[in-house]
């Protein structure tokens, strides 16, 4: 219904929007490379690599950006950080090629505990290039160490029986992830020798090491195989890797082997990173020169309904972190020395030339659960659903959810016997949606149709809320605040 409703409004528009999505330098930047971005429970964002200075601010190799200044995790880490990882309770475990963290000893593992950093144990015993965690809270650690994927039990390391190779310097476990069943796959060259042949993709249950098969199989007469850079959930919960494989940079588990993604591009180098924008387009990088229509697509291409696109002139360098922003836009980290032709210092934006915009009118009222606010979670782009967050329901209620393309203001006690003094009707009700309460909540959810015509379009958007008693009568009405939704396009 509500899609309906809104492709109906792009009839009214005389003409479609003209919108692309261009790469751009973000000034200051680092004076180093950038391997980790990560956005933290609190709503930092993490920033971690190989660098002295963050938007001009010394720290050494990591720190953390909360939107107006940076700041550094102490003293920082005495070496390079590969990967990061945020635990349940906050705490952060950092992996990489350092020596030394907080000014302290720590051998290529450390933790922060919100205001000290403390070593992991002896250490892993080598250069950490990935972590994970599983759901009883066993750390692992994968990397150039010699059993190449360590488990931390809170105490101690132990390896899971990967052997070297070649040994005494063994080729990296790169990339580990753990599956909603707790198994966590993990990636590397040469990695299980199995009847003949080597695997690149495994499988790891918490006892035992299968292969995953697939691509990376590799006979010993063939040596070495490819290996992942990361593995990726999408949206839909396809589990992709991305990494490079002969004629491959992406492929996805089916459920039972690992396959192509189908129209997935030719390059020259690897990728390693894959993440999605707001409409559903994928947006890949890596250390790659694209073959196709424009072979100065570097570093950084686009997927739209199949077809790989190049975003501006690329990157020259290396774009190896990719990580989505609440605005749509997408932050890119890596060893980036040119952005589409402009001097660039290891930090660039994806960013549409038609955003988005949520804003908010008006006030809701408070029923016999509080204060009722509406809030956005995630903004109306052309080809997404947008979402937004009604509070303060009581136990015993229902939402409706409002959208609308005219603003008013009529107090609902006019328009029914049980509308509480205060609340109002704060938008044109042309479609409505049903919302079931969960936990003093409901989310409402517009489908947005992909299509240009409809950037600009502007909508109002709230939810009414019934309060039921004995019986599913209706003892009162109340409201939320309005939101007001600008479509865009990425």
């Amino acid at each position: 219904m509500l899609r309906s409703a809104i492709a109906w409004l792009a009839t009214a528009v005389a003409a479609s929007a003209q919108c692309t999505a261009a790469i751009t330098p973000l000034p200051g930047g680092t004076d180093g490379g950038v391997s980790v971005l990560r956005r933290l429970a609190n709503g930092e964002l993490l920033v971690a690599g190989s660098f002295t200075t963050l938007f001009g601010v010394t720290v050494n190799n990591i720190a953390r950006w909360n939107g107006t200044a940076v700041i550094p995790f102490g003293v920082g880490l005495g070496g390079p950080v590969q990967a990061a990882i945020e635990l349940p309770n906050g705490d952060l475990v950092v992996g990489g090629s350092f020596t030394t963290a907080g000014g302290a000893p720590a051998q290529h593992a450390a933790i922060w505990n919100g205001t000290s950093w403390a070593p992991l144990g002896t250490g892993p015993g080598g250069p950490v290039w990935c972590l994970t965690t599983r759901p009883n809270g066993e750390l692992y650690a994968g990397g150039q160490m010699f059993d190449r994927v360590q488990r931390w039990n809170g105490s101690t390391w132990a390896g899971i029986g990967i052997a070297p190779f070649p040994a005494p310097f063994p080729l990296p476990v790169t990339a580990m992830h753990t599956m909603p069943n707790g198994d966590v796959i993990l990636s590397g060259q040469v990695l299980l020798n199995v009847a003949g042949s080597y695997y690149d993709m495994m499988r790891w249950d918490g006892a035992t090491l299968q292969p995953m098969p697939g691509l990376g199989i590799s006979p010993q007469s063939s040596l070495p195989t490819g290996a992942a850079s990361r593995f990726v959930t999408l949206r839909d919960g396809t589990l992709c890797a991305v990494g490079a494989w002969t004629g491959h940079q992406i492929v996805q588990w089916d459920g039972t082997s690992w396959m192509p993604v189908p129209g997935a591009f030719s390059a020259f180098g690897a990728a390693a990173d894959l993440c999605e924008l707001p409409d559903g387009d994928w947006v890949l990088g890596g250390g790659f020169f694209y073959i196709g229509s424009n072979q100065a697509a570097r570093g950084v291409v686009r997927r739209h309904n199949g077809v790989w696109s190049p975003f501006g002139a690329g990157v020259t360098g290396r774009a190896s972190t990719l990580l989505p922003l609440p605005s749509g836009e997408v932050l890119v980290g890596g060893q980036l020395s040119v952005v589409d032709g402009q001097p660039a210092q290891n930090l660039a934006l994806l960013v549409p030339t038609c955003p988005a915009a949520a804003t908010i009118a008006g006030a809701g009222c408070v029923g016999s659960g509080g204060l009722l606010v509406l809030s956005p979670v995630s903004l109306a782009y052309c080809g997404s659903i947008q979402r937004s967050r009604a509070t303060g329901l009581p136990g015993n209620a229902i939402g409706i959810g409002i959208l609308g393309t005219t603003a008013v203001g009529v107090p609902l006690s006019t328009l029914l016997p049980q509308g509480l003094s205060g609340c109002s009707l704060l938008t044109s009700p042309d479609a409505l949606t049903l919302l079931m309460a969960n936990g003093g909540e409901v989310m409402t959810e517009v489908a947005i149709p992909d299509a240009q015509a409809l950037v600009g379009i502007v909508l109002q958007q709230q939810v009414a809320v019934a309060e039921l008693g004995a019986g599913g009568v209706i003892n009162a009405v109340t409201s939320t605040n309005a939101v007001v939704l600008t479509i865009g396009s990425f």
